[in-house]
């Protein structure tokens, strides 16, 4: 079943917050627009698991000095 999407004004979502996060928790997801344009999105929490991490680290060597490029002077 897809997601029931609803969009709404910021100031109406300012005013209805309580309501909206009823909705999101009903499976909803509310974008926050201003002046038609989409700024924000809410949607239900998700409690993710422990952060991806390589189990063994790459040789930095591989990928060479990637330092020194970012510390040049800007011209």
């Amino acid at each position: 079943m897809p997601m029931k999407t609803i969009t709404v004004p910021i100031g109406v979502g300012r005013t209805d917050l309580c309501k909206l996060i009823g909705k999101v928790e009903a499976g909803a997801r509310v974008i926050l627009t201003s002046h038609d344009q989409p700024k924000a999105v809410l949607s239900a929490y998700r409690a993710g698991g422990s952060p991806w991490r390589a189990e063994i680290p790459d040789d930095p060597k591989l990928y060479g000095d990637m330092q020194s490029p970012v510390m040049d002077d800007w011209k």
